[in-house]
């Protein structure tokens, strides 16, 4: 069943991104920082990638991919513990150079704007915790993104990525004693990576 369903998801996604000749699609792979501000973390432990579709010049969407890893001193215990956190995404993209001027569509530095959701799998790494926790994640972010040659732009993104109903903080933790609750997990990345678009308009 799970084939099955891989393979239906699979030919969704081609026929998405081969339905119109005009557009053009591109891949990315990204790699940075990433962090939490509730328990507080920050390290160079992401990596990501995606594939995008551009409908036209300004609007586009994208399947993009991240995993992070969390390791967080315990304040009170002293004892370190942390989560990994994988996450899948669609999400609508829009050029906010070429909205808001059409010339810089020939330039070389341009201004991506993306937004929208997906799945994320929290996954902790303490040994008496071993549960994955599916979670609703929300994601928005801007990225500029510099023409270095060809069809191939090196670029930043900065992006809020919430996770709706998380089970585990990220230093691996319940959040809760007793009675099963949740909370919206709220990480950030700020990362660096490549672009790189096949076909032209």
């Amino acid at each position: 069943m799970k084939k099955k369903s891989l393979f239906f998801a699979i030919t969704l996604v081609a026929i998405f991104f081969t339905n119109t000749s005009q557009a053009q699609f591109s891949i990315e792979a990204n790699y940075g920082l990433n962090g939490s501000f509730e328990p507080s973390y920050n390290g160079f432990t992401h990596f990501g990638g995606g594939v995008s579709y551009d409908f036209d010049e300004t609007f586009g969407a994208k399947i993009d991919f991240a995993s992070d890893t969390f390791s967080i001193e315990n304040e009170d215990t002293g004892i370190e513990s942390g989560s990994k956190n994988t996450r899948i995404s669609l999400q609508g993209v829009m050029n906010v150079s070429n909205l808001i001027d059409s010339r810089a569509s020939y330039g070389n530095f341009r201004v991506l704007a993306h937004a929208g959701g997906g799945l994320s799998i929290l996954k902790s790494d303490i040994p008496t915790l071993d549960k994955t926790d599916h979670i609703a994640n929300v994601i928005m972010g801007i990225s500029p993104q510099y023409k270095v040659a060809e069809n191939l732009y090196l670029g930043l993104d900065a992006s809020m990525i919430f996770n709706i109903s998380q089970h585990y903080y990220f230093d691996g933790t319940l959040t809760y004693v007793g009675q099963a609750n949740s909370i919206t997990g709220i990480m950030y990345n700020v990362t660096a990576g490549l672009t790189y678009k096949f076909g032209s308009y």
